[in-house]
């Protein structure tokens, strides 16, 4: 028989789910908002475009195949064999990433524009990065507290490149950055199945980022001694292989995922396989650099190091798996990504996989390191609003390593540009503080959360 002590008890439960419910569909809602009214159509990389054409070619022709077909964007660019090929099955076709293609799909097949666009993908992709911000305060809530969960989540959609890059246009890196989110949630729960369901995004979207799964699981596994664990988060990638294959034989004539990458996007294994200065470039490069766009990265490390024990045992795994994939990521290609990006796209995956670890850290920073969150965060968020609004700042990516985009607006954008920048930067900073600070009152009427509580529970 329940008692009345433990119906008030599910009573309560259920009314703490259903204001996270909608406190989570609030949070969804705004940033959708934000990252859809500034969502670029215009100044976009044709990485992003061509992905864009083939969504719409399935959904308003029906076909993969642009036999014949003129493409008044690509017909007269030199690079056009970066994205377009003749395919071993004989036809034309775009050498796009299959999760990027089919995520496009329901958008263009609902609007059916007559012309080519790229907005039904841009609210797409929009939505998708949304959804990788749930599921990112999803996973920390289960750690921080409310307010701290929130802070994170809206620091980690408005302060990286998450805005600019991924939240843009349909990116494979949109499709990887959900996956992880995916993952960090399930991991977060333990809910290997889904964590496996995450890797087939990661699967689909860039194949070897299949190792980020690979590595959470098999640590988890060999830590537990569960190999359970390994199997469940497995399966569903290693089931949709024949998926992934089937996709690439329709689209190329061939069994291989391999067409999937395009014929250029191994043309610079051989230079940068070995290469420390891209392996370098990848954190420090002015225009791409992961410590360059993202300095909290750097300033927190100290304490992500002193802390690392403390932390959810997902939490580090994912951040290792994280730095696995992007040491191999830039063994495998160029660190630039192309053009015009503004921040860093290769560096997005890393940052999803960190992002978890260093949010729960920060709340144990100590010193300059605590001090100095709100100052860097805003000034994170300055840099970002620039390039997410007004994309048409980003440089050339031959210009990767001797500029940033960001100081060239300011030093080339007249004497406004300083002085709204320092506005921006001013105005949010304060509002940051005055809102952790209300936040800090209202600690003691928060719901029970006891962080160091919650840290050790999570252990494992």
């Amino acid at each position: 028989m329940v008692t009345v002590s433990e119906k008030a008890g599910l009573t309560l439960l259920r009314a703490s789910g259903a204001l996270r419910g909608r406190r989570e569909l609030w949070l969804f809602a705004v940033v959708f908002v934000v990252f859809a009214l500034t969502a670029d159509t215009a100044h976009i990389c044709l990485d992003v475009w061509t992905t864009n054409y083939a969504s719409w070619r399935l959904a308003t022709a029906h076909t993969p195949y642009l036999d014949g077909v003129s493409i008044p964007d690509l017909d007269n660019n030199g690079f056009k064999w970066v994205w377009i090929q003749d395919a071993p099955n004989g036809h034309t076709v775009v050498t796009r990433a299959p999760a990027a293609v089919i995520a496009g799909l329901p958008a263009y097949l609902l609007s059916q524009p007559d012309q080519m666009t790229v907005l039904p993908a841009a609210l797409t992709a929009a939505a998708l990065t949304a959804a990788a911000v749930v599921l990112f305060h999803r996973a920390v809530r289960t750690v921080l507290a409310p307010w701290q969960a929130l802070a994170a989540a809206v620091a980690f959609a408005f302060t990286t490149p998450i805005w600019s890059v991924s939240a843009n246009g349909i990116w494979p890196h949109t499709i990887t950055v959900l996956g992880i989110a995916m993952v960090a949630w399930a991991a977060s729960a333990q809910r290997w199945w889904s964590v496996g369901l995450g890797g087939v995004l990661l699967l689909w979207a860039r194949p070897h980022a299949a190792v980020i799964v690979a590595v959470v699981a098999l640590i988890a596994a060999w830590r537990t001694r569960r190999v359970g664990i390994a199997i469940r988060a497995g399966l569903p990638g290693l089931l949709s292989l024949p998926l992934l294959c089937l996709w690439t034989h329709w689209i190329y004539g061939s069994w291989s995922p391999l067409p999937l990458f395009g014929s250029g996007a191994f043309s610079q294994v051989e230079q940068s396989l070995f290469d420390p200065v891209n392996q370098a470039a990848m954190w420090i490069s002015p225009d791409r650099g992961l410590f360059v766009y993202t300095p909290v990265l750097l300033v927190l490390l100290p304490t992500v190091l002193r802390t690392w024990r403390r932390l959810p045992r997902w939490s580090t795994d994912l951040l290792v798996a994280g730095l696995i994939y992007t040491l191999l990521q830039a063994a495998l290609i160029g660190f630039t990504g192309g053009y015009p990006i503004y921040g860093y796209r290769y560096g997005l995956e890393f940052l999803a996989c960190a992002a978890p670890a260093y949010a729960i850290a920060a709340t144990h920073a100590v010193g300059w390191v605590r001090r100095s969150l709100p100052a860097l965060l805003t000034l994170q968020f300055t840099v970002i609003l620039l390039g997410a609004v007004v994309a048409r700042v980003a440089l050339k990516d031959t210009a990767a390593w001797t500029e940033n985009a960001f100081v060239r607006a300011l030093v080339h954008g007249g004497p406004a540009a300083p002085v709204l920048a320092a506005t921006v930067w001013g105005t949010s900073f304060l509002l940051v503080r005055m809102w952790t600070r209300a936040q800090l009152a209202n600690v003691p009427d928060e719901e029970p959360t006891d962080g160091d509580r919650l840290l050790s529970s999570a252990q494992g």
